[in-house]
């Protein structure tokens, strides 16, 4: 496993912290490790708890089993939107919503914003969902899932939709005082520019900032720890995005995040505030 550089700050930070970005098998893709393996990791370093993310099969009922084994930390089931639950479906979210789903995502492989980047399931035959109808306004359907989430009390994530599609699901959320949360914005895929970034932030939108970018060479940590600087710790959360086969599992990648991040000049409580206090806010 990993040995932080900054070693006794580092252990300090993963005792209660949360990564509410993990992919683990069962999985259509190859992944490093599954439920309970990442549970296990996770005890290991005394962390409060993680989030199980798949694409295209939603995970409440896979939280519900690994939490039955008696591990202490806390596995967090969600629901990505994509077609293979049918789209955008407010009868399956509130059947995953019931089960315990603390976040739904926004569709992320089958959008049409990351088909037309590039296309990740190489099954799909359909030019992907999108959010918008003709005249620039959020679907119906889309609408009517926001009040499902605010009615269960979870959060929504916009996963891999475009920059326009991003804006108007978070100011629709916001509008409805959901918990909201603009995901990887430091992608290529999914970039949004800082000043949209800091728009959001004004309407109360909660930014995700993933190890996945640094960790993948496609942004420094300079570069974002600057964008955490300039949008203010109190306003993001760190996750890592990680359990890729061939790749660092997700608890060393977290503590790689927290020790690029601390060398970047971000202090011990900033770190301990988006790794502890902020995710709790989105699953507590």
């Amino acid at each position: 496993m990993y040995q932080p550089r900054n070693q006794e700050k580092v252990l300090r930070l993963m005792e209660g912290a949360y990564d509410l970005h993990t992919h683990t098998s069962p999985d259509f893709f190859p992944r490093a490790l599954d439920d309970f393996e990442l549970l296990r990791q996770a005890d290991r370093y005394k962390m409060a708890g993680v989030m199980l993310k798949n694409h295209l099969d939603p995970t409440p009922a896979r939280a519900i089993l690994v939490n039955s084994q008696g591990f202490k930390a806390k596995a967090y089931g969600s629901a990505v939107m994509n077609l293979t639950i049918g789209g955008i479906n407010p009868i399956a979210v509130q059947r995953y919503l019931e089960m315990g789903a603390k976040i739904i995502w926004m569709p992320t492989i089958h959008s049409r914003n990351q088909i037309e980047y590039s296309k990740i399931d190489d099954k799909l035959q359909h030019p992907g969902i999108r959010l918008l109808d003709e005249e620039g306004n959020l679907k119906p359907e889309v609408l009517e899932v926001l009040d499902l989430i605010r009615q269960y009390g979870a959060a929504v994530a916009t996963g891999h939709i475009s920059i326009g599609e991003s804006i108007a699901v978070c100011t629709a959320a916001r509008e409805r005082k959901i918990k909201t949360i603009l995901t990887h914005p430091d992608w290529a895929c999914t970039m949004v520019p800082i000043e949209i970034q800091k728009l959001l932030v004004s309407k109360g939108v909660i930014v995700e900032k993933l190890w996945f970018d640094v960790g993948l060479n496609l942004v420094t940590a300079s570069y974002m720890a600057q964008t955490i600087k300039e949008l203010g710790p109190e306003n993001c959360f760190l996750a890592t995005d990680r359990g890729q086969a061939g790749l660092e599992y997700p608890a060393e990648g977290l503590m790689m995040f927290m020790d690029a991040m601390l060398d970047e000049g971000l202090t011990y409580e900033q770190v301990y505030y988006m790794t502890h206090d902020n995710p709790f806010k989105i699953v507590g």
